[in-house]
């Protein structure tokens, strides 16, 4: 029986996650058009998921940066071409790519850090190149991530990187234009909840938070939530 109900937890949680699936196809929206040559750096690619996924839409031309080393290994190990920070200050230092790639990131750092580390990797990006930001704004369950510093927002970034950046007092050399933008959503999911923290008689509540993401998946994601952004930026040269 106790085998039974874990196995039932699994797969209603797995459809659950199938069904509540959206930024990647919002992803597809805003890489259609883009050249499957161009040269791609994607910084703090952990296991390589979004590296698999831009492969699956055409793209080649990948270069992964991670400081886990264990991850670095394990993403080798598949086949993707993927080096530690050390290694990448090191072997790509005159290196300059098409197409910079910030996917779920910047929402660990505070501003002023911030701000130093995307400047820090601008400068191997070509005149006119591409910025992908992908991060979660403030939502229900933003906080749960002990990691999480600061919810940043398109008007933030694209304020900021225009060059009048009176608000916060300091500046960057690098302009950046937002070329578009589309918006993550979610299906309302509880999280919260003495059952499902301790897994014991959980099982109403996941078949709930399953429910309303058959809401979401099947209402064309409108009985949902906006949880995040994906924007494409142009360095300005």
């Amino acid at each position: 029986m106790l085998t039974a109900s874990k196995e039932l937890r699994k797969t209603i949680r797995e459809i659950t996650k199938d069904l509540a699936r959206h930024e990647m196809s919002q992803w597809k929206l805003l890489l259609s058009g883009l050249d499957r040559e161009m040269s791609i750096l994607e910084i703090g690619c952990g296991r390589g998921g979004k590296t698999d996924f831009l492969r699956s839409q055409g793209f080649k031309n990948i270069l992964g940066v991670e400081k886990n080393l264990y991850q670095v290994d394990e993403c080798n190990k598949r086949g993707l071409n993927v080096v530690s920070l050390e290694d990448f200050d090191t072997g790509y230092a005159e290196k300059k790519f098409d197409f910079l790639v910030l996917s779920h990131i910047i929402e660990h750092f505070k501003f002023e850090d911030l701000i130093k580390f995307i400047d820090g990797y601008l400068k191997y990006l070509k005149p006119d190149g591409l910025v992908l930001i992908a991060t979660p704004m403030v939502h229900p369950h933003f906080w749960l991530d002990l990691d999480h510093e600061k919810p940043y927002y398109p008007q933030g970034i694209k304020n900021f990187y225009s060059g009048s950046s009176e608000q916060v007092g300091f500046s960057s050399e690098y302009k950046l234009k937002l070329q578009d933008i589309r918006f993550r959503k979610s299906p309302f999911k509880v999280k919260n909840d003495r059952n499902l923290l301790l897994k014991n008689n959980d099982i109403p509540m996941l078949l709930f938070n399953l429910f309303c993401a058959g809401l979401f998946k099947f209402s064309c994601n409108v009985i949902g939530y906006k949880s995040g952004w994906v924007g494409l930026f142009k360095l300005k040269s």
